[in-house]
């Protein structure tokens, strides 16, 4: 497999031409003809932002009832491979930044770790918003002597747009995300029922749903209004309360179920969140 560590290699790989720096490039696609339709996997040193108009096999990006083929915007993380298979060139721009750069601004999104197959699909208002936004980047990148400063301002300006677009995603898609968040809840109930030993976590959820973690934390947020770690540590505290009605475990015991490392560790979750240790509960 393919690895970048040079955005003009990349470049030249793909048909843009030369970025002017190594950290950032901004990209518009319509002003190149011979882009390579086809890619075997690769991956890349840097972040990418994709706004696509005119794409084929959108099942890539998205294989939801609700996604269209309407324009869409997605993430690629650096060292995460992606391909692609077009049958015409496709439309819009992308933007190619290097994560010390967003680190050096202390700019981070929820969105930036994202999978692909979670992309933003734009309503027509959304979709001329950001194509002005990405002008405005755009025309500022083409200058002999762009500043920086400003390019990143475009940038996080961008980003903050595309947060709510984001969320009024999650909102239109509700009957789909319900359906999502009823499954994280019923197998979060019967996730020690099951025999899971360990503490439940994020993550483990976020696979059982084929999720990323920080799209499946962000939709179990805004349609419950708490995180989903909040739902796993009350749910923890429900399981201890009842283990604790019976005095045949000890409560370290009780602990190591649940998948404490450490009774002190169990104690002070249930403190916090009762208020009284599971001793004091117990009596």
């Amino acid at each position: 497999m393919t690895h970048f560590k040079s955005l003009k290699e990349f470049n030249h790989y793909v048909g843009y031409t030369a970025p002017k720096k190594e950290l950032i490039d901004v990209v518009k696609y319509d002003e190149f003809e011979n882009l390579r339709l086809k890619s075997e996997p690769i991956t890349t040193d840097w972040y990418m932002m994709a706004f696509k108009r005119n794409v084929t096999g959108l099942h890539c990006f998205g294989s939801t009832e609700f996604d269209r083929d309407a324009a869409f915007l997605y993430f690629v993380k650096p060292n995460q491979v992606f391909e692609w298979d077009a049958t015409e060139p496709w439309k819009g721009y992308h933007m190619l930044i290097s994560p010390v750069l967003l680190q050096e601004y202390n700019i981070d999104f929820s969105f930036f770790q994202y999978e692909i197959g979670e992309a933003l699909f734009l309503t027509e208002d959304e979709q001329q918003q950001l194509e002005t936004l990405y002008e405005q980047i755009l025309t500022e990148y083409k200058k002999d002597t762009y500043e920086l400063d400003l390019l990143i301002a475009y940038s996080n300006l961008i980003f903050t747009y595309i947060g709510k677009c984001y969320k009024r995603q999650f909102e239109t898609r509700q009957p789909l995300y319900n359906k999502v968040v009823m499954t994280f809840k019923k197998e979060l109930n019967k996730y020690y029922s099951d025999g899971n030993t360990q503490l439940p976590s994020v993550n483990y959820f976020a696979e059982k749903l084929n999720l990323s973690v920080n799209y499946f934390g962000d939709l179990i947020k805004h349609h419950t209004g708490k995180t989903a770690s909040e739902l796993i540590q009350e749910k923890i505290i429900i399981e201890a309360k009842h283990q604790l009605q019976s005095y045949d475990k000890s409560i370290a015991e009780i602990g190591y179920n649940l998948g404490f490392d450490y009774p002190t560790y169990f104690s002070r979750l249930f403190k916090k969140h009762t208020g009284v240790t599971p001793s004091q509960y117990r009596r």
